[in-house]
């Protein structure tokens, strides 16, 4: 049924649950080893008398999981013992997530008494946790008025899922600063009791690292460019 007709049906059939009208899938996303739900983002308006799950990955379709008369059965070996639904089974929750759950769910809901099927699809995509990241002070030149460097942000990781972004804080306030691996700060010395942030995410884990820059521009020692690494410290 292409989107215009779904639309029509709905607009025709007002004893239809409201998500039929649908027309992309939900984004969702997980975490490896924790837990995920896929559930409606509308009001389901009527009764459901069962629900249907299936999992596609690589132009494959698996049917998972049934539940019918209150009870969940499982019918996919990948997902024995990790499935649990509630709201009359159109909410599934996975555990233990495993980076082959990756991929498309449809939830198959039958309207009670009418036969009616309502499909409702997510798009699950499951990422590894976010490694500790490390930051690292380069080109250094600190005189009376300025202190001005280079801090790089990195993590052990070759993921190319992941974003950095930066943020400066001085006296409990937070101030988003740029985006990126790399920055290049020149600051006076009312600023220097202050720290900037590294944060580096995926759309399911987030991590984050400070430096101190009364350690960077207090330290009368450094009179010229230097390169080099610097440890940095968790805020979590």
């Amino acid at each position: 049924m292409s989107v215009s007709e779904k639309l029509l049906v709905c607009l025709l059939s007002p004893a239809l649950l409201i998500v039929t009208a649908q027309v992309s899938p939900i984004q969702v996303s997980g975490l490896i080893t924790q837990s995920v739900s896929l559930a409606p983002t509308e009001h389901l308006a009527h009764p459901v008398e069962d629900v249907t799950w299936y999992y596609a990955s690589n132009r494959i379709k698996f049917r998972i999981a049934d539940f019918r008369n209150q009870q969940l059965s499982i019918q996919h070996s990948q997902f024995s013992q990790r499935l649990e639904v509630d709201n009359s089974g159109t909410r599934l929750w996975i555990r233990e997530l495993r980076s082959e759950d990756t991929g498309s769910y449809t939830a198959a809901i039958v309207r009670q008494g009418t036969g009616q099927t309502v499909d409702l699809t997510f798009t699950l995509t499951v990422y590894e946790p976010v490694p500790y990241p490390e930051i690292k002070m380069e080109k250094v030149w600190i005189t009376p008025d300025w202190c001005n460097f280079t801090l790089h942000c990195s993590a052990p990781t070759k993921s190319s899922a992941l974003s950095y972004s930066w943020m400066y804080r001085h006296k409990e306030r937070y101030q988003p600063y740029t985006n990126g691996t790399t920055i290049h700060v020149s600051l006076q010395p009312e600023s220097w009791d202050g720290e900037y942030l590294c944060f580096i995410h995926n759309p399911a884990d987030q991590k984050n690292v400070s430096i101190s820059l009364q350690t960077i521009c207090n330290d009368n020692s450094i009179r010229k460019s230097t390169t080099g690494g610097y440890n940095s410290r968790s805020v979590l």
